[in-house]
């Protein structure tokens, strides 16, 4: 789980929005406790497969701050790309960052993710919001990871799946290595975990 050091740097990065009145909503709801429970899962089942990253892209990747503590406390990514339109996330995670006194190792992309198309420059892809983007077909190289779910109630959940095999194949996975669901009470999480071969 998270433990009392990055719930410190959680509260101390909150609080620095706060006193120089950065709209923090969005920071607060990817702490919340089903968002742990999606992000733990998914980095667990990552590094089955393998502990060292070098170069990880991470596509609607919101403020990944989770993410990037998952994985910094149980494997080690060399570099992350995040890619997410809304410029406010990746603020967010500058703050996070500097406020904590972290060292940067990320670049912040402020684009439409299903536009970014250099996917083969990377070792590992993440996309933790296929629900809320039409599809992005995988490319040879590299293991990709993804998680949408059913909870078509949503207005912003423009593409949702039925299954953690509908997600593959809607995203050209075609080498499965890992397929599941979370039940979320009111909805399922699906995550694959491939390649394109």
């Amino acid at each position: 789980m998270i433990d009392e050091k990055v719930l410190g740097r959680v509260a101390n990065a909150g609080y620095t929005m706060m006193r120089n009145q950065v709209n923090a909503t969005s920071y607060i709801e990817s702490f919340k406790p089903n968002q742990i429970k999606c992000k733990k899962w998914l980095i667990e089942e990552i590094l089955n497969f393998k502990m060292q990253w070098d170069r990880v892209l991470v596509l609607g990747s919101w403020n990944s701050i989770l993410l990037y503590e998952l994985f910094s406390e149980h494997g080690n990514v060399t570099w992350f790309d995040f890619v997410d339109i809304d410029p406010e996330v990746h603020r967010h995670r500058e703050i996070y960052f500097r406020t904590n006194n972290i060292e940067m190792n990320y670049g912040s992309i402020i684009m439409d993710a299903t536009e970014f198309s250099d996917h083969e420059s990377y070792d590992l892809i993440i996309n933790t919001s296929c629900e809320h983007m039409p599809d992005i077909p995988a490319v040879y190289g590299p293991l990709y990871a993804l998680q949408s779910n059913d909870y078509r109630s949503i207005e912003d959940h423009i593409n949702c799946v039925n299954s953690a095999k509908h997600l593959a194949t809607k995203n050209n996975i075609n080498k499965i290595f890992y397929k599941d669901k979370m039940n979320m009470r009111h909805y399922n999480r699906y995550m694959v975990i491939g390649y394109y071969s």
